[in-house]
């Protein structure tokens, strides 16, 4: 009822009325009015006569509708919402004021946000429970903790318990991504079968027709622990509520009121928050402890595998003269042999790792703070040199070959200062393969243009960009073309073939002895056959047996370092 104690009141007074008192006696026995006593006797006449619904006897009767200063302006108002659907209660109070209104602000919003109801009504979604170990949802939520200091939370809930697992960075990259995934299934000590999130950088690629066209490498890592993804639809929050609804939590009960001066520090409150608020919630639905429900739930997850997904980026980069890599405006020092050549870095979030072209570690660093600019000498000897040696980086130039070499010699005649010509020269490696710098060269050579930007122009027009994969497929083919060099094959005689099909030595032997004949046709009589497969055999038949295995190990699934 929506009010109990009129109704104990005019129960009271009839009560007292069937006894014979008086009005007056009884407002002085209940301590009411005695006006009041003759509306409540009114009121009980008028139900036994007229009736009453159910409606009036729990919420009363409606109320006759009070007037407003508002409400001869209302068709003006309603003009004024379809033509601008965001007017704010400022602006239309202000635009009343110029037509006469002098009432106050709060009727004006009040008034708004109900027009606002109406056009934009909420709408009702349903809640999916799932059962233990079935899904989970993940996803980021940036906050600011100090000015121009943003941190990046990260949280995977288990649907069923609503077990949380918080994370802190300050990137959000896709290492950073399945780094996060895999210490929230470590935490957990198994996978979920399927997990949720939207369409966010390193896991989606783009749309197309409406459909997430997922990435790569994180296709990879939901199969290597053997879970499947679910993209949410644009736009729709509530399609992950349950992690959703975790971070107005962590802003209201963990930053709220604290102050962090380093990531370590709040990583480590993070983590103790965690531990003894978040995991002694309730849950929402069984009002049982999370953290008790959570333990009911590892049972049913999904084994982990015996060794961990590697998470690392693999980037290459180009070392300078001076005999240092540089990632993320950092510098790190290598052996002097490796000048002017490619390495691949394998980039993690404690350390870099560094390797050649034949996949052989040659150096390994802690890694320095993004942005820092700071240099990491290691233990390697720093060497006196400046940043452009010409002699070092004619001299890598010139493994390209001869045509390498002349246009190399040519563009020190031509240039004053060449250092900054032939670093940008060894730079393209980065992009495009050797063999395509040097035609490129030489079709520059052709026009007398001895300079890295038309190089690089060349290239633009003529060559496509090479991946990762297919460097790695060059180093495999210098690799096997060396152990094909040191190790022959001879080709056999055509002998062993007729004692093969024939099974007798002397046939193969009369048939070396007879002079060569005709195989019974002519060029001119055999069959056509179909141009393209002439045209590939052909190249087949002149493709380097290295090049073959090197071009099949490259077709295959990508490999990281």
């Amino acid at each position: 009822m929506k009010n109990p104690l009129r109704h104990w009141r005019r129960s009271e007074v009839m009560r007292l009325a069937k006894r014979g008192q008086s009005q007056r006696r009884i407002a002085r026995a209940l301590g009411i009015a005695p006006r009041t006593v003759a509306q409540l006797l009114r009121e009980q006449e008028e139900r036994k006569t007229q009736g009453e619904s159910a409606i009036e006897r729990e919420l009363g009767k409606p109320r006759t509708p009070r007037t407003s200063k508002l409400d001869r302006y209302e068709e003006q108002i309603q003009t004024w919402f379809e033509e601008y659907p965001n007017l704010t209660a400022v602006r239309l109070q202000e635009k009343l004021t110029d037509l006469g209104y002098d009432g106050g602000y709060t009727i004006v919003r009040e008034h708004l946000r109900a027009l606002r109801q109406e056009q934009r009504p909420k709408v009702a979604f349903r809640v999916v429970e799932t059962g233990p170990g079935q899904q989970g949802q993940f996803d980021w939520s940036p906050y600011e903790l100090k000015p121009g200091w943003k941190v990046h939370v990260w949280d995977l809930v288990l649907c069923w318990s609503r077990g949380p697992s918080f994370l802190a960075y300050e990137d959000t990259c896709q290492s950073t991504i399945l780094e996060c995934i895999k210490q929230s299934f470590e935490r957990y000590g198994g996978v979920p079968l399927e997990c949720v999130t939207d369409s966010m950088p390193g896991v989606v690629d783009r749309w197309e027709c409406n459909r997430p066209l997922l990435n790569v490498r994180m296709v990879d890592f939901a199969a290597y622990y053997g879970f499947a993804l679910h993209i949410a639809p644009r736009g729709d929050g509530a399609y992950k509520g349950k992690v959703e609804r975790r971070f107005r939590y962590v802003e209201d009960n963990l930053i709220n009121g604290r102050r962090f001066h380093s990531l370590a520090e709040f990583r480590e409150v993070l983590c103790w928050w965690q531990e003894h608020h978040a995991m002694q919630r309730k849950h929402p639905v069984t009002g049982r402890p999370i953290g008790e429900m959570f333990n009911e739930e590892r049972p049913y997850l999904q084994p982990l595998p015996k060794k961990p997904y590697d998470t690392r980026d693999v980037v290459h980069r180009l070392v300078d003269t001076t005999g240092y890599v540089r990632y993320e405006t950092n510098r790190y020092r290598v052996l002097d042999r490796y000048i002017g050549q490619l390495l691949y870095l394998c980039v993690g979030h404690e350390q870099i790792e560094a390797y050649d072209r034949g996949v052989k570690r040659v150096a390994q660093w802690e890694r320095l703070p993004d942005g820092a600019g700071q240099y990491h000498a290691g233990n390697v000897k720093e060497t006196r040199r400046g940043r452009y040696d010409v002699d070092l980086l004619s001299a890598q130039l010139g493994l390209w070959g001869p045509l390498a070499q002349e246009f190399t010699g040519k563009l020190v005649e031509h240039k004053r200062y060449p250092g900054p010509e032939l670093l940008w020269l060894l730079e393209l490696q980065l992009v495009y393969s050797s063999d395509d710098i040097v035609r490129a060269m030489e079709h520059a050579q052709k026009y007398g243009c001895y300079e890295a930007r038309g190089v690089e122009r060349i290239l633009k027009a003529r060559s496509a960009p090479r991946r990762l994969p297919e460097q790695l497929a060059a180093a495999t083919r210098e690799r096997i073309r060396a152990a094909m060099a040191a190790h022959p094959v001879l080709q056999r005689s055509l002998d062993s073939y007729e004692v093969l099909r024939t099974g007798d030595p002397k046939v193969a032997r009369c048939r070396s002895q007879e002079e060569p004949k005709s195989w019974g046709f002519s060029l001119a009589q055999a069959e056509p056959k179909d141009k393209g497969q002439d045209m590939e055999a052909a190249s087949d038949a002149e493709q380097d047996p290295a090049d073959r295995l090197a071009g099949a190990g490259a077709s295959g699934p990508e490999t990281s370092a």
